[in-house]
């Protein structure tokens, strides 16, 4: 970057989240391309991105008319769309919104509080307009807009700024209360340097200088803070490739963080500046003015060949990290990529390859394993600075939920899950299998229900219970013609028929299945046991299916669809007929209540396991 051009600042959009254990730059493989389709033959730098735009400054072309003495020209904002891999997709475009007779410098924009940072020049001293801004030592100020639904609105100046030297180069932390800059002001280490402010109740504290493991007798530009906890900044003053040459290093500074310089022909014997990264972490954007660019200063497009991130592994029932969790990493061609153990904050720092995929497999004791699909290339799912993997732990009600009739998987059956408190609802797979983390000491009721079956409910309790599975094949009666389904608990007392208050609740399951499908018509069965008289048996028999039958018309069931019938003893489904030694619950089996689908609105025949319509 050549002199005249030095004095326009730049400020970054920035992602601060505390300090990271690595460094995104540390032994990572990037390389770099020229952009072609938005740098010009004068100068283009300052890159900033703000949601899926790259902003950057750019010299208007009526400053290379060296022989035009009157020449307004000024660096204006130009902006090109990027795509969720931090791509340029489009060609630039200028920017209006904030176009003025100034000096526009890059800007940066904090999500969390909506405000814009936006260096100006003349912003002082607008007398100053039709001097050709580097021909003069002009200040350099930041200004603060708002976004609207529209369009940006003048906040306020920064107060630090000043006319008698420039504060600009700003980056702002993610919460939006600590904001890094540049200045000349008096009292420093150097040329310029890196200062810091912190904004409080009763605005921005004084600016506080970063010190000697930034600052320098030199220049230092251009911060900017990533966020993985490191602060990036250009500098002449320390031991470099030349010029401006790129740094960073952790941030908030202790007396234990260390500069570092960039590898990978990042630096040059040129000026190279105004580093950004995508909020990917994938890829990113800088300036320099070395040889073998389209024009003057040029913008940059940088690619981490190498991703690292956090594998951070958690438990799914408490979501607090897992110490100690074995975590493996392979390749598409199966060999081991990485392996090790969570940290005492539940991390483990990977690299990894981009434009490749990977199997993650993550286990600890009393924790089921854990398989995830990693895919770094660029038509995978975005995979996060700090990737998170729940670990399921052994406390787990599980299963399938089938057709009782082949067993035939029932996809999106809902479970309605109630532990007494809390009442959670989950979906069966396109397999009909579910799985859903339990909690112990707890009593649990489950509902399951499907379309076109008869639901159920299921009854457990963790009392007592070691971490494990609960594991469930749940099988449902279909409502079609020709069906037959056993009532549970549909209990009488000796030798009555009235409905009991456990048997109505059963009952209010087939009145709620009769009114939700208006087409079934029906038969009640009754059954009993071997023990008493025959004829007894069948009067009985009679009787209990008439109360049901009675029962289902009091809810509002049309008698023409329910046909009511008693069988007796004589259709036991067990040995115990007369005089055969049976125990109560060989007896309990033959006690029963069956509905038969006569007429729905689908008739079902089956072949083996491939069913007709």
């Amino acid at each position: 970057m050549k002199k005249r051009y030095i004095q326009i600042f730049i400020f970054i959009l920035i992602a601060f989240s505390g300090n990271a254990q690595k460094s995104l730059f540390d032994d990572v493989d990037m390389s770099i391309d020229t952009l072609q389709n938005i740098n010009t033959p004068y100068s283009d730098f300052g890159p900033a991105i703000i949601e899926d735009e790259l902003i950057f400054s750019s010299y208007t072309e009526e400053a290379g008319k060296k022989s035009d003495k009157k020449n307004k020209a000024f660096y204006d904002l130009f902006s090109s769309d990027l795509n969720l891999m931090g791509n340029i997709i489009t060609d630039r475009r200028k920017l209006t919104t904030m176009i003025s007779q100034y000096h526009e410098g890059p800007l940066t924009f904090c999500e969390n509080t909506g405000e814009l940072f936006l260096t100006q020049s003349n912003w002082e001293n607008p007398q100053e307009l039709n001097i050709v801004f580097k021909k003069k030592n002009i200040r350099l100020g930041i200004v603060i807009y708002e976004k609207t639904a529209l369009t940006w609105q003048f906040k306020e100046k920064f107060p630090y700024n000043s006319s008698e030297y420039s504060v600009a180069h700003p980056t702002i932390s993610e919460s939006g209360d600590t904001l890094i800059f540049v200045s000349d002001m008096p009292g420093g280490m150097g040329m310029t340097d890196l200062y810091y402010c912190v904004r409080q109740d009763t605005g921005w504290s004084k600016p506080i200088n970063l010190g000697p493991k930034v600052n320098t007798a030199g220049k230092e530009m251009f911060p900017f803070l990533n966020s993985d906890g490191s602060l990036v900044f250009s500098s002449d003053g320390h031991a470099g490739e030349g010029n401006l040459d790129l740094f960073y290093i952790d941030f908030p500074i202790t007396e234990y963080s260390q500069r570092s310089t960039f590898t990978n022909n990042i630096n040059s014997p040129a000026d190279d500046f105004g580093l950004v990264v995508h909020p990917n972490q994938r890829s990113g954007y800088f300036s320099s003015n070395r040889e073998g660019g389209v024009g003057d200063d040029d913008i940059y497009y940088l690619k981490m060949e190498d991703y690292r991130f956090n594998i951070m592994t958690l438990s799914n029932y408490t979501k607090r990290a897992l110490i100690g969790a074995n975590v493996n990493i392979i390749d598409g061609d199966g060999q081991v990529a990485a392996t090790g153990q969570s940290d005492s904050d539940g991390k483990m720092s990977v690299k990894l390859d981009v434009d490749k995929k990977y199997t993650l497999i993550a286990s600890i004791d009393n924790y089921l394993d854990q398989v995830v699909d990693l895919d770094l290339t660029d038509e995978g799912n975005f995979v996060d600075k700090n990737y998170k993997v729940y670990l399921d732990p052994e406390f787990v009600f599980q299963g399938q939920v089938v057709d009782i009739l082949g067993n035939i998987p029932i996809p999106d059956a809902m479970l309605t899950i109630n532990d007494g408190n809390d009442i959670d609802t989950i979906y069966a797979d396109y397999q009909g299998q579910f799985k859903h983390n339990i909690e112990p000491e707890k009593d649990y009721k489950v509902n399951v229900t499907a379309y076109n079956f008869f639901g159920t409910d299921i009854d457990f309790n963790t009392v007592g219970m070691k971490p494990g599975l609960i594991d469930y094949l749940v099988q449902l009666y279909s409502l079609d013609a020709g069906t037959r389904i056993e009532l549970e608990n549909i209990y009488y007392d000796l030798a009555k028929w009235n409905i009991r208050p456990d048997a109505a609740q059963e009952l209010d399951k087939l009145v709620s299945v009769l009114e939700e499908y208006p087409d079934l018509q029906i038969r009640l069965e009754s059954h009993t046991d071997s023990r008493g008289g025959d004829e007894f048996n069948m009067e009985l028999s009679r009787k209990r299916s008439k109360s049901a039958f009675d029962y289902l018309v009091s809810k509002g069931i049309d008698p023409s669809r329910v046909e009511h019938v008693g069988f007796g003893e004589s259709q036991l489904v067990n040995k115990c007929d007369d005089g055969v030694s049976c125990t109560e619950a060989e007896h309990a089996e033959n006690r029963r209540t069956v509905v038969e689908i006569l007429k729905a609105k689908v008739t079902r025949r089956s072949k083996g396991n491939i069913f007709y319509f």
